[in-house]
């Protein structure tokens, strides 16, 4: 029933977003400490699976202007991903980088990776690269389509390089808030 319910819940977010019934309340905020409080949630979970699970981020960063919820959703999902994809004793980072005028944010695993043949359609609907249909390992299939989709509210795109058995990075890029 729960996942039942977590499944309808995703669909419905994504046909939101899709329909750009859900627009993304714009507001500058630090992603430096959104970073930190997304890891920190997720601390306890790498503990117990064993996984070392960091943050790199510089101390000089200056504010970003997006929709913080919608964010912390997209850095839920790409870490939540990169847990469940990353076996013992592997690490997750997620790493932010000034880029002039934006901020570059990954989430690199050390996990398995996904196939070459895969890549294209890791942002479809209900699409998952992983094909054992496990409910251990994998999610609905709706993760990575609802984050790319929040994204492009945001005029920003995600992109992925992957190797096999090398381990997975996902960026995206927001606009540093200019107070002028």
């Amino acid at each position: 029933t729960e996942r039942l319910i977590t499944l309808v819940e995703q669909i419905l977010e994504l046909s939101k977003l899709e329909a750009k019934q859900t627009l993304p309340s714009m507001e500058p905020f630090s992603i430096a400490e959104l970073v930190q409080d997304v890891v920190q949630k997720f601390q306890p979970q790498a503990e117990k699976q064993k996984i070392r699970l960091r943050a790199v981020i510089p101390k000089d960063l200056l504010l970003v202007y997006a929709d913080i919820a919608m964010i912390e959703r997209v850095l839920q999902n790409l870490i939540d991903n990169a847990m469940r994809y990353t076996p013992e004793i592997g690490v997750v980072t997620v790493e932010i980088v000034r880029n002039n005028n934006s901020v570059v944010v990954k989430i690199s695993d050390s996990g398995y990776g996904i196939p070459q043949e895969d890549l294209p359609h890791i942002f479809d609907r209900f699409y998952r690269a992983e094909k054992s249909r496990s409910r251990n390992l994998g999610g609905t299939g709706l993760g990575l389509a609802i984050t790319q989709k929040i994204l492009e509210a945001h005029n920003s795109d995600i992109t992925v390089q992957s190797a096999v058995r090398a381990g997975t990075t996902f960026s995206f890029h927001l606009p540093i808030y200019n107070q002028a």
